[in-house]
């Protein structure tokens, strides 16, 4: 019982707590008071019979509060007027493009790209098939009757990279494996100058 008066002494702030309470000067306003349990067996002889007896065990421990950051101020030498910061550079114009592949029901079979044009130059293609059947990748420009150029067929959950160098316009990208273009795998890129 003097265990319990003193450990609500010590939430309350009225005497320092002891040692097995949080440590020496714990006061409730520098603290966290938790409590803890924990289930102890011992076995205890009787009447020459070997009983195990069950109890819990409580007690309470204060954790610390964390100290509150400081706040401090630049010495007065420390301050200085603005200076003109260069502007960032602009970030080179993009020449890479992904094309995801994907499968999921012959009425869906879809090409999408990750962005919707690329600068004029040396491009990167890379086909990602995330469907369930191979899948190749070809592309000439939209209004043009050339051959095509071709990146590899790529099988599924695997990538195929291929480097182009394209002109300005618009190019049609599609896959030629048999009625995979027909169920809407193909999409147009646009090849902008730089």
């Amino acid at each position: 019982m003097a265990l319990v008066a003193l450990a609500l002494a010590a939430i309350l702030g009225l005497a320092p707590a002891g040692p097995g309470l949080g440590g020496e000067g714990a006061s409730a306003a520098s603290c966290t008071w938790q409590r803890h349990s924990k289930r102890v067996v011992k076995r205890v002889k009787r009447n020459g019979r070997v009983h195990r007896v069950i109890h819990l065990k409580r007690w309470r421990s204060c954790d610390p509060l964390p100290a509150p950051p400081a706040i401090v101020a630049p010495p007065a030498a420390a301050v200085t007027a603005p200076t003109a910061t260069p502007a960032p550079e602009a970030e080179p114009p993009s020449r890479r493009v992904s094309i995801k592949a994907d499968d999921a029901t012959p009425e869906a079979f879809s090409f999408s790209l990750s962005r919707a044009y690329v600068v004029a130059g040396e491009i990167t293609l890379e086909l990602n098939n995330q469907g369930q059947d191979a899948h190749n990748l070809n592309l000439r420009p939209a209004d043009g009757e050339s051959a095509p150029l071709e990146v590899g067929e790529a099988a599924p959950g695997e990538h195929r990279v291929g480097h182009f160098v394209l002109q300005p316009g618009t190019y049609r990208l599609w896959c030629s494996l048999p009625q995979h273009e027909e169920w809407g795998m193909s999409v147009d890129l646009e090849v902008r100058d730089g």
